[in-house]
């Protein structure tokens, strides 16, 4: 018995479903990370500062694969208003370099910060100099 094009094309679409949740986890599985350096666990956490401007900036950051930072950036104005981006960099010693790109508004920013202590981070970004305070 010969199947009909409407029993075919259900196979052909439910083939599809199984391989696309294949590759869906296929992706999620490579996307994990590998523990970080133990030496860099001090800057596991939020970060926070208030700028000049009256904005605010808190940075959730861990460090996975070795020396490889990432994480969430949050601006908040005063009024209010809320950004949020991708953070992606690295750690080296003392000195932190990172990435922030905010896909909203496809901007991207720079940090370089040095530790001060284990709660304090100190540097510069694209928009002037910043201190950061741990808070978690």
């Amino acid at each position: 018995m010969k199947k009909t094009n409407g029993e075919e094309d259900y196979m052909r679409r439910q083939t599809a479903a199984v391989m696309m949740l294949v590759w869906i986890l296929v992706g999620i599985g490579c996307a994990t990370y590998l523990p970080g350096n133990p030496d860099h666990d001090w800057l596991h956490g939020r970060w926070f500062t208030h700028r000049t401007s009256g904005w605010t900036t808190e940075l959730n950051l861990r460090v996975v694969d070795g020396n490889i930072v990432v994480g969430t950036n949050i601006q908040t104005a005063p009024d209010g208003r809320r950004g949020t981006g991708d953070v992606r960099g690295g750690v080296e010693g003392e000195r932190i370099n990172f990435e922030v790109y905010f896909p909203h508004s496809g901007n991207t920013y720079t940090y370089t910060l040095f530790r001060k202590s284990n709660v304090l981070l100190e540097g510069k970004s694209t928009t002037g100099n910043v201190i950061l305070h741990k808070a978690s």
